[in-house]
C-alpha cells in the first residue's frame, strides 16, 4: 500500500486521473448478525496520484474534481469501476448486495441520464443487488432527490440514505422518500456504549425506520462493544472496523466469510442472559422497595405521609424523591428527597413540586387511570425536581381510611443506570393484586412471602447480607427516633476451617445450620433478628437493648453451643464460637461503623483465646 496523500498536498493532474481511470477500488463487509452472514459490501474508491503513485483519500480526490468542475466525471468513473469490480464477486454470490455511493450534488443530472442504470446492465448486474447510497445533507433540491429515488426504485434498485445522525440531516427528508435503508453515521456509533444520550438517539432512529419500514445498518463499529450495543438497540446490520477494514478483492472467499460474526452471535448471546438476569434482579429490588414502601404507607393516614416517606427514603437511599398523589393526580404529600444526593439544578425550571400540583398529564399518572394500571413504569426522562434523567415507579396503594392514593418514586438513572426493557410486564406481585377473591391481608402476606424469600441465606434459612443492608438502617433510624438503645452481636464459630477439612463441607454445612438455630432460641422471636454476615459468622440484632442485654444474650448463645453436640453421620461434632457486642445509644452512627466497632470486639475475643464474649 502506498502512503496516503495528505488533503494539504496537490493532485498534480485530476483531469489525467479520470481520464486513465487511475482509481483503486476497495470493499468493506456489510454484516448481518441475526443472518450470521455478509449480505453485501460497499464499494469505496481511492486514487492514485499521477506521478507519484500516492493514495489519495475520497474526500481530497472529490474535493479535486469539484474544484476543477468534473464531479460528474469522477463520479461515474468511481461507480464504474465499483460495479465492474463487484462483478466478479456476483458471479458466485447473486444473493449479495452492493452498496455504491452517488453523489447528491448532481442528482438531477444522474436521474435522467440513464447511465447509472446503463452501467448496471453493462456488467449484467440485476438491479435489485444495488443499494445506492445518498448523503442527503448534500442534496439541494429536494424535488430532484425524490424523482431521483423514485425513478430509480421502479428500475428495482434500492436506496439507502448514508450520514444519517450527522451533520445538518434533515429527518423530514427520510419521510419524503422513505429509504429501503438508513445507514447511522459513525459519530453516533462511536463509544455508545458508554454514552446514554446516542443510545436514546440511536434508538429513536431506529423507531424511525421501523415506522417507514427500512432496514437500519450502523456504520464505523470499532470494538465488540459498540457492535452490541448497536444489536441491543434493535440495528440489523453492522459496518466497520471491527469485521473488516475496506480491502482490494484477492480472493473472492474472504470477504464473504468472517469469523468474527460467529464471535460476536455468541458474545451478544451471552451478554444478553447476563442483561436479563441483571434486569430480573433489579426488577426485584425496585418492587422490594415500592411494596416494603406502600405497605408503611397503607397502614396510616394521609397526614403521617410526610413521616413515613421520610422513614422510606432514609432507609432506601436510591430512591432520589417520593411524593404521593390522589386518584385525580393532585399531589397531597411534600415531595420527598435528600437534598445532598445528586446535584439540583437552581433556575425557575427545576424545581420540587410542592402539596397542590397538578400531575394528571403526567407520564407516570395517566396510564394508571386510563389503562386501569396498578403500577407503571416511566422510560427515562429528565426531572423538573432535579433537571437528573430519572424513571419514575408510579403504584395505587389504599390506605387505612379506604382512600386510592398514588405512590411515586423517581430514581436517578445516572447513578443507577437501570435498563427498564424487560421492566414494562406486569411482576409477579403486581398479577396478584389482581387476583379476584383475595383479602388485602392474604395478597399482603403472598406479597411478604416472596420479598422474604429474596432476603433469606437458603443454607441457615436466617437472613442475608442485602437484609443487614436494608433493615439494619430502619432499626438504628427508630432506635434515634424513639430515644432507645440498639445492640448488635456478631457471633463467629471458631475454627470452623477444621471442621469441614476433618468431616467434609456438608458437615460443615449441617454445623452452619444448627449454629443457627441455637442461637434464635435465645433471641425474642418478633423483635430479634438474626442474618448470615459472611461464611461462619452471624450478625444479631437487638431492637431496645443495652450493652448488659446485649452481653447476657451473647454469653447465653455461647454456653448453649458449647454445651451442644451436634450429630452428623452418626458422629458428634463439638465447637465453640466467639462473640462481639456493641451498643448504640444516642450518638450518630451508620450502620457500618456500628458492625465494624462489633466486629474489633470480636476480635479482641478471639485474640485472647476464643470461645469467650467481648462487649
Amino acid at each position: 500500500m502506498q502512503p496516503l496523500l495528505n488533503k494539504n498536498r496537490e493532485i498534480s493532474n485530476i483531469r489525467e486521473i479520470i481520464t486513465n481511470k487511475r482509481v483503486i477500488v476497495h470493499f468493506q463487509p456489510v454484516v448481518s448478525v441475526s443472518r450470521k452472514m455478509v449480505i453485501g459490501v460497499e464499494g469505496l474508491i481511492r486514487g492514485i496520484n499521477t506521478g507519484t503513485n500516492e493514495i489519495i483519500s475520497p474526500a481530497v480526490l472529490f474535493n479535486a474534481a469539484c474544484d476543477e468542475g468534473l464531479t460528474l466525471e469522477l463520479d461515474r468513473i468511481c461507480r464504474e469501476e465499483v460495479i465492474k469490480a463487484f462483478r466478479e464477486l456476483y458471479q458466485k454470490n447473486h444473493d449479495r448486495l452492493l452498496f455504491i455511493n452517488v453523489d447528491a450534488s448532481i442528482l438531477d443530472k444522474v436521474e435522467g441520464s440513464n447511465y447509472l442504470r446503463n452501467q448496471v446492465n453493462t456488467y449484467e448486474i440485476n438491479p435489485r443487488n444495488i443499494v445506492i447510497e445518498i448523503n442527503e445533507t448534500k442534496v439541494q433540491d429536494n424535488t430532484a432527490l425524490k424523482k431521483f429515488t423514485d425513478t430509480y426504485r421502479k428500475l428495482g434498485f434500492m436506496v439507502a440514505i448514508d450520514d444519517v445522525g450527522t451533520g445538518f440531516s434533515n429527518m423530514d427528508r427520510i419521510l419524503l422518500i422513505k429509504p429501503d435503508m438508513i445507514k447511522i453515521d459513525i459519530s453516533l456509533v462511536r463509544n455508545i456504549n458508554n454514552d446514554y444520550y446516542k443510545q436514546g438517539v440511536f434508538k429513536s432512529l431506529v423507531n424511525l425506520a421501523n415506522e417507514i419500514g427500512a432496514l437500519v445498518i450502523a456504520e464505523g463499529a470499532e470494538t465488540e462493544e459498540e457492535a452490541i450495543q448497536i444489536l441491543r438497540l434493535g440495528g440489523q446490520m453492522i459496518q466497520g472496523y471491527f469485521f473488516a477494514k475496506p480491502q482490494e478483492i484477492y480472493n473472492e472467499s474472504t470477504i464473504f466469510c468472517n469469523n468474527k460474526i460467529e464471535i460476536l452471535s455468541r458474545s451478544f448471546n451471552q451478554y444478553m442472559s447476563s442483561k436479563i438476569r441483571d434486569e430480573k434482579q433489579k426488577n426485584k429490588n425496585l418492587n422490594l422497595i415500592v411494596n416494603k414502601s406502600i405497605k408503611e404507607l397503607v397502614p396510616v393516614s394521609c397526614q403521617e405521609f410526610d413521616h413515613r416517606l421520610l422513614k422510606i427514603i432514609w432507609a432506601n437511599k436510591v430512591i432520589e424523591c417520593a411524593y404521593i398523589l390522589d386518584e385525580y393526580g393532585i399531589q397531597i404529600s411534600n415531595t420527598i428527597r435528600f437534598y445532598d444526593k445528586n446535584k439540583v439544578k437552581d433556575d425557575l425550571i427545576f424545581y420540587s413540586a410542592m402539596i397542590g400540583t397538578d400531575h394528571s398529564m403526567e407520564k407516570y399518572y395517566y396510564p394508571l387511570t386510563g389503562a386501569g394500571l396498578k403500577k407503571y413504569i416511566t422510560e427515562p426522562y429528565v426531572s423538573l425536581a432535579t433537571g437528573n434523567l430519572c424513571i419514575t415507579i408510579s403504584k395505587v396503594f389504599t390506605n387505612m381510611e379506604n382512600k386510592k392514593y398514588i405512590l411515586c418514586m423517581d430514581f436517578n438513572t445516572n447513578t443507577h443506570p437501570y435498563d427498564l426493557d424487560l421492566m414494562k410486564d406486569m411482576t409477579r406481585s403486581d398479577l396478584i393484586f389482581s387476583i379476584n377473591g383475595k383479602s388485602i391481608t392474604e395478597i399482603n402476606r403472598i406479597v411478604n412471602k416472596m420479598n422474604e424469600e429474596m432476603l433469606k441465606d437458603s443454607l441457615t434459612n436466617t437472613y442475608n447480607r442485602r437484609y443487614i443492608e436494608e433493615r439494619l438502617l430502619v432499626d438504628i433510624f427508630n432506635a434515634s427516633n424513639q430515644n432507645e438503645p440498639i445492640s448488635v452481636i456478631l457471633a463467629d464459630i471458631d475454627y470452623f476451617k477444621k471442621i469441614n477439612d476433618t468431616y467434609g463441607h456438608l458437615a460443615g454445612d449441617h454445623v452452619l445450620r444448627e449454629f443457627a438455630k441455637i442461637i434464635k432460641q435465645h433471641i425474642r422471636k418478633n423483635t430479634d433478628w438474626i442474618a448470615r454476615y459472611g461464611g461462619e459468622e452471624f450478625l444479631i440484632v437487638l431492637s431496645d437493648s443495652n450493652e448488659n442485654i446485649a452481653y447476657r444474650v451473647a454469653e447465653k448463645v455461647r454456653q448453649a453451643v458449647e454445651k451442644a453436640r451436634i450429630r452428623y453421620n452418626n458422629k458428634n461434632i463439638c465447637i465453640t464460637a466467639s462473640f462481639g457486642t456493641y451498643t448504640l445509644n444516642s450518638e450518630k452512627m451508620t450502620y457500618e461503623q456500628l458492625i465494624d466497632n462489633a466486629d474489633k470486639n470480636l476480635y479482641r475475643a478471639k485474640n485472647s483465646g476464643r470461645n469467650k464474649t467481648v462487649s
